[in-house]
């Protein structure tokens, strides 16, 4: 609780070059001229603290000047801060003493610059509201905090206030729905020189005690190109990504072509395949380090996460093959949600996916996924998740409170990394297939290379189309924001079951775009047969969402392995993974079957093929049992970790 402990008081020293203005005195004589002054910096940040309590400090770029490289370090931690390479850090104490906050940084011009801080932490049991995390924002860039209380057991939050109390003005703030929120989102705004916001949040518990904590965000002045492929412009303020992306791999041979060609604000153009070839270019049969030499991380413990997966994952062959397709794989605090992008070869993943610890999720941004409010007019709403013996797989219930701070452990980083990559894998494969790799023209780029008529997927839809009208248009609202018309908003969950279950997509996503219909069903099949993993889909009425019962009015278990399924999946596994022996495969899958409407989704994980095969869309059973508060929260989070997709503007190349 900062708020309640003496802070330093920091003067940042703002450095301006004195010239002569060129006048003229009545003598004539020229007005002096004055030296300039030596640049310096000041670390901002508290200089005391509690045990349990939430730190940041941050350092601005002398006016007129700019930070090419920056180090932090934090005497007496067991693990340095996470965003050490950036302009601000934020981590949480979690023992007493006193800790030396050091700086040091080099400019553009090649000058160095450092400053320390002494921050002292005392031992204390007081309640505190931990505000996390402090970090660096472009100007532009999304940024989020959420407020956690520590030692407050047996005690409830029962109000929030925000404020932002310094800094540049921001337009507007966004909040969790309920009746208070735990997490701000706002956007950075513009800047024309680094500024420090700092936001406040006081949290009142059930007892009336009143919790304070702050947390500073440091807006980097950025250069923009408005015209870039990563800048959002359909507000006054473009929208933008962070300055701090690195190449995982150091001494990488393509670490300047990531810099340059892969995620910045200033790409308007598709490099050359010269310059950044497909891997598939190079070599048909990458190592792990030839991936991590394409990897580009907004923080390196990403990249870490990422290696281990790639060695220890049962998908490793997989990936290896799959990511042949692409020239670069991004993963970044920012992005959300994960997309394959043709106009430069590479994809682009959510970070979310990839953290092990709390203090990893800590420096992620949380704003919800943009679709998560599609669709809320409408009378039905639906939900996916993977199950593995019995229980649930993707997404894991163990790890969906942040209040908790439970740590991940590599199975559920497994699952979520495999489903994520084997759909926009699918995407990347789709349109570089094995058979156009060493057929491009290296003085060609991705997006010159790419022809709308030779993709896997619409050969798909030419030779085994999706039939249901009502389901692509309905995809529109739920995933694309289209406003739903009267007919829509009256269809019923059973109407919309029954024409899903007739047709032969595999998800209701399969319908938004032929694209996500071809990923989808490659999704679906790897993770059936590479690890197990069932996927189920259900259709609910918003009744069950409003009354808390969460049943399905209709729920099948494994619909990759349905008859009107298989023929597509041959279709499209087969030209992705030609050496899968995929009669066999098939043969050796569980088959589909329909889970009971009986009880709740969350008891239905549990389900074994007893259900009777023929569909029973128009029995209805009496709504039985409420699911719990927090059973509640994993089913919506279900339902918006909805599979990842091109942004519209992506889509349109």
């Amino acid at each position: 609780m900062k708020s309640r402990l003496p802070e330093l008081s920091l003067i940042i020293v703002l450095i301006m070059i004195l010239a002569s203005c060129g006048g003229s005195d009545s003598s004539g004589n020229s007005s002096p001229s004055f030296p300039s002054t030596p640049p310096s910096i000041s670390i901002s940040g508290s200089s005391a603290a509690l045990v349990g309590d939430a730190v940041d400090f941050v350092v601005t770029a002398p006016n007129g000047r700019a930070i090419a490289d920056i180090n932090w370090q934090v005497s007496g931690l067991s693990q340095q801060p996470l965003n050490a390479h950036t302009q601000a850090i934020g981590f949480d104490v979690t023992s007493a003493g006193s800790f030396e906050i050091s700086v040091n940084l080099s400019l553009e011009d090649g000058a160095t610059l450092s400053d320390t801080l002494t921050l002292q932490v005392d031992e204390n049991t007081a309640a505190l509201a931990a505000l996390r995390l402090g970090h660096e924002a472009s100007e532009g860039g999304r940024v989020s905090l959420r407020v956690d209380t520590v030692n407050t057991p047996n005690l409830t939050i029962t109000d929030i206030a925000w404020r932002q109390r310094q800094g540049a003005t921001v337009n507007s703030f966004n909040y969790d729905e309920g009746d208070y929120s735990q997490s701000i989102y706002f956007q950075a705004p513009s800047v024309s020189s680094d500024s420090v916001i700092e936001i406040e949040s006081v949290v009142t518990l059930s007892n009336g005690e009143v919790l304070t904590d702050t947390a500073q965000v440091l807006v980097k002045d950025i250069d923009i190109n408005r015209s870039g492929y990563f800048v959002d412009d359909e507000t006054n303020i473009p929208e933008t990504v962070s300055a701090h992306m690195q190449p995982y791999s150091i001494n990488s041979p393509y670490a300047s072509a990531l810099d340059e060609c892969i995620y910045n604000n200033q790409i308007s153009n598709s490099c050359s395949f010269s310059r950044l070839p497909l891997i598939g270019q190079v070599t048909e049969d990458p190592s792990i380090d030839d991936i991590l030499d394409r990897t580009y991380v907004s923080h390196p413990w990403m990249g870490d996460a990422f290696k281990s997966f790639l060695e220890t994952s049962a998908t490793r062959d997989d990936m290896l093959q799959l990511l042949r397709a692409t020239n670069a794989v991004v993963i970044s605090y920012d992005i959300r949600p994960s997309f394959y992008w043709v106009a430069t070869g590479a994809i682009y993943l959510d970070a979310n996916n990839f953290w092990r610890t709390p203090q990893e999720r800590d420096t992620l941004n949380s704003r919800p996924d943009y679709r998560s409010s599609f669709g809320n007019e409408l009378e039905f709403t639906t939900s996916w998740r993977y199950v593995k013996d019995g229980a649930y797989y993707f997404p894991a219930i163990n790890s969906s409170n942040v209040a908790n701070r439970q740590p991940r452990d590599a199975k559920d980083v497994e699952a979520a990394l495999s489903y994520l990559l084997y759909h926009e894998l699918a995407h990347a494969n789709d349109f570089f297939d094995y058979t156009e790799w060493q057929q491009l023209d290296n003085g060609a780029s991705p997006l010159s290379s790419y022809d709308d008529t030779s993709p896997i997927s619409t050969g798909l839809t030419s030779s085994l189309p999706l039939t249901s009208a009502q389901l692509h248009a309905l995809s529109e609202v739920r995933y694309g924001g289209t406003t739903a018309t009267s007919s829509q908003r009256s269809y019923t969950a059973l109407q919309v079951a029954n024409w899903f279950e007739e047709d032969h997509a595999v998800a209701f996503y399969s319908y938004f775009t032929e694209r996500e219909d071809l990923a989808m069903l490659f999704e679906r099949f790897m993770m059936l047969y590479r690890l197990d993993a069932e996927a189920d889909i259900g259709v609910f009425s918003r009744e069950t969402l409003e009354d808390g019962s969460f049943i399905p009015s209709w729920a099948q278990r494994n619909r990759v392995s349905d008859d009107n399924a298989t023929m597509r999946v041959n279709y499209v596994v087969s030209r992705i993974l030609p050496d899968l022996d995929l009669p066999t495969i098939q043969a050796s899958l569980p088959g589909p079957y329909l889970l009971p409407n009986n009880v709740t989704w969350r008891e239905s994980a549990s389900s074994t093929n007893e259900q009777p095969s023929n569909s029973y869309i128009e029995e209805q059973s009496n709504k039985v049992g409420v699911v719990s508060s927090n059973a509640k929260l994993m089913t919506l989070a279900e339902e918006f970790a909805v599979a990842s997709e091109t942004h519209g503007k992506k889509e349109n190349l």
